[in-house]
């Protein structure tokens, strides 16, 4: 088999190589049969957004067309009437997927570095062109010298498209892969509106006049909104992962990953795979993989099955949000966590300032373009719709689960192995004292202590993740049907000879409830023995049974056995 091109995004290297390559040349053609003249394609991370780009690069390049024309030798697009195209434009192709500075003026340096090294390596036959006028190879000087004021440098990819245009006769293609991460982390160090209001200018003088360019192409994560970025492109089509439009030409195809796995000799690991990193949904296609986790496994088969690609995610904004989310969002994220769907209205762009808010549209909008969430099925019509989402398979569900820990953080006070250890050997004074302690000093991920508001779910997903840590010895069971209801929380040892057991039921209080923290336990209590939960545990043999009811308020907490 050959060599996986892992890490690898320069579709010229993987070609020249002899690397393995998923054929998406195709992505040539459904652009050129597009309507519109430029085209934001958002999509998740490590979706293949920058290998694309940069075939699109070599294939439409004037000035070096016979040397790239052999890097298509065989794939889909020789076929294609659009291949008449390659090698006849001048292309202008910029990444700013490493600008992630920690102030404006750091970003503008890199900037403005990012410029000068891009016409240095590629357009210097310009300042000898005699088609070219002097005031351009002016500005084209001043780019290579770092000497370009802010103004000027916004001007960029206008002036150089014009001066392309003066030479080859021939509106370039402009390509610009993750515009968003910038902005990313300018909302990340606090110079978010310095940074939008550059791309903004930087963005719309390339792209405005539709006589500039041929076809311009815009990748990134997200789809931030029209009057935050894309103000001044009104020629701007935008095809999301939740539209039809170049739904196969991101990502890997169930047919290109069996083809994958038949190719490698593990064609019997496609069912653990789909359970892993399957689960996508674009437009209405569905199955579609994560090639980094993809390439990965298939690299490193003898690990197996692992987190790759949530592994290496670069998610601070992500982290940033979810403290903040409102009890709605909390809710359905709890929901999503425990593995199911949920039906929700999600917002199909961002507004940075509206993250700040954390809203349940935004945050879950966010989380989906992200590729922590897929949509199962589209909506009908409308800015900000409904959907089926859930969480899209094993893997990222363990980035979730990673969430779940965040409410475990080492407290200086009292150790999770206390709590455990209380409440494995049934000593329950010391394990309520222990609980409320933890909670007291380490339970703050959501801002527990100054909400009036919470759902009852976090304090169960607080419980089951402290809890998960038993799973190698205990059976533990969450909303489980026993007796005439649900019990929260039933654990019992996979050791038959082990008589032990627990029930576990929560309660939260409420604004309008007038009883005590304490008798809202009792009440937990009671439902117990009323529902009669322990008729599951008694099945398994277990008898020494402990059960406890447990009430939330904030931070405080409330427990009786």
């Amino acid at each position: 088999m050959k060599r996986l091109p892992i890490g690898q995004s320069d579709f010229r290297q993987i070609r020249k190589e002899d690397a393995y390559y998923i054929d998406k040349s195709l992505f040539i053609e459904e652009l050129m049969h597009n309507h519109a003249q430029t085209l934001l394609l958002p999509r998740p991370r490590r979706f293949g957004k920058t290998l694309n780009m940069s075939m699109l690069s070599y294939f439409f390049d004037i000035d070096h067309a016979k040397e790239y024309r052999p890097l298509f030798s065989g794939l889909a697009i020789e076929q294609s009437e659009e291949w008449q195209h390659q090698g006849k434009y001048p292309v202008i192709f910029l990444t700013f997927k490493d600008l992630k500075e920690p102030t404006f003026e750091d970003a503008f340096e890199s900037f403005k570095l990012l410029m000068s090294k891009y016409v240095n390596e590629n357009f210097k036959y310009l300042l000898s062109s005699s088609k070219i006028d002097e005031l351009d190879k002016i500005y084209l000087h001043k780019i290579l010298m770092e000497e370009a004021s802010k103004g000027k440098c916004q001007l960029f990819l206008r002036q150089l498209a014009e001066t392309l245009k003066k030479h080859h006769g021939l509106a370039p293609i402009l390509l610009i892969d993750e515009y968003d991460a910038p902005i990313h982390a300018a909302h990340e160090h606090g110079y978010l509106s310095e940074m939008v209001s550059f791309m903004r200018n930087f963005l719309s003088a390339g792209f405005k006049d539709k006589d500039l360019i041929t076809k311009g192409v815009i990748t990134g994560i997200l789809r931030v909104a029209k009057e935050d970025i894309f103000s001044g492109l009104n020629n701007l089509a935008t095809y999301s992962i939740l539209d039809y439009e170049f739904a196969d030409k991101f990502g890997l195809t169930q047919p290109e990953v069996d083809q994958l796995l038949n190719d490698a000799g593990y064609s019997a690991d496609r069912q653990n795979v789909a359970d892993w990193y399957n689960g996508y949904t674009f437009g209405r296609l569905e199955k579609i993989y994560n090639p980094w986790s993809i390439l990965n496994f298939v690299s490193r088969h003898e690990t197996g099955l692992r987190p790759y690609w949530v592994n290496t995610s670069s998610d601070g904004l992500i982290k940033e949000i979810l403290p903040k989310v409102n009890a709605k969002a909390q809710e359905l994220l709890f929901d999503l966590t425990e593995g199911k769907s949920v039906k929700a209205t999600i917002a199909d762009h961002t507004i940075f300032q509206d993250l700040e808010q954390a809203e349940a549209e935004t945050v879950l909008g966010l989380l989906l373009f992200s590729g922590y969430l897929t949509a199962s099925h589209l909506p009908h019509s409308g800015e900000t719709l409904e959907y089926n989402i859930r969480i899209p398979n094993a893997e990222v569900q363990t980035a979730y689960k990673r969430l779940l820990k965040r409410y475990l953080n080492a407290s200086q006070t009292v150790g999770q192995n206390e709590l455990l250890t209380s409440l494995l050997e049934q000593r329950q004074q010391t394990f309520a004292n222990a609980l409320s302690e933890y909670l007291k000093t380490s339970f703050s991920f959501f801002d527990i202590g100054k909400r009036r508001s919470v759902p009852e779910k976090i304090y169960h997903a607080f419980m089951l993740g402290l809890l998960a840590h038993l799973s190698r010895e205990y059976h533990i069971r969450s909303n489980r049907e026993s007796g005439y209801g649900r019990a929260d929380l039933i654990i019992y040892p996979k050791d038959r000879d082990n008589p032990k057991g627990w029930v576990l039921e929560f309660k939260q209080k409420d604004a309008d409830d007038k009883g005590t923290l304490e008798e809202l336990a009792q009440e937990a209590l009671a439902q117990i023995h009323e529902k009669e939960y322990l008729n599951e545990i008694y099945t398994h043999g277990h008898t020494k049974v402990m059960c406890m009811g447990i009430a939330f308020d904030g931070k405080e907490v409330a427990c009786a056995f």
